[in-house]
């Protein structure tokens, strides 16, 4: 599998901004500059992309680990936390850390937990980062009220 992505980017690297596109499409001309947000138009950074795409793989290969022990997951949400700090005058991302929680009726705590380090060791993003990654994990139970049509 391939996946893709063009950016570009204008202006200094402190007041301008760039456009990023995805080849899925989900992304298309989507504003980022080196913060959060520049002006009043939302927008996104590079180091918050990242924080996103480690919290879908773990959450993703939370729902599998769950799926192959049997259980059908009702939601697994994950928040990534990433964290950026200047060093000797270069930005360095230090740490991350994922907090994972999981509804999955049937899962007994012990298995809970294997399954979340199955998880973690199974992610692609966050092993192609050299930074240190910290993992919470909370196991639920609640059953979802039926949705009424």
């Amino acid at each position: 599998m391939i996946r893709s992505a063009v950016a570009s980017w204008k202006g200094s690297p402190a007041i301008g901004e760039g456009l990023v596109t995805t080849s899925s499409g989900v992304m298309s001309n989507s504003l980022y500059s080196f913060g959060s947000s520049s002006g009043n138009e939302p927008c996104t950074s590079p180091s918050e992309m990242l924080a996103a795409a480690v919290a879908s793989c773990m959450s993703l290969m939370m729902a599998q680990e769950v799926a192959r022990a049997g259980v059908r997951p009702h939601e697994v949400k994950t928040e990534s936390v990433l964290t950026l700090q200047e060093k000797k005058a270069r930005w360095e991302i230090t740490g991350i850390e994922l907090h994972v929680t999981v509804n999955a009726p049937g899962l007994d705590e012990a298995s809970f937990h294997k399954l979340t380090r199955n998880a973690k060791a199974r992610c692609p993003i966050s092993h192609s980062l050299n930074v240190p990654v910290k993992l919470s994990a909370k196991y639920e139970t609640v059953e979802h009220a039926p949705v009424l049509a």
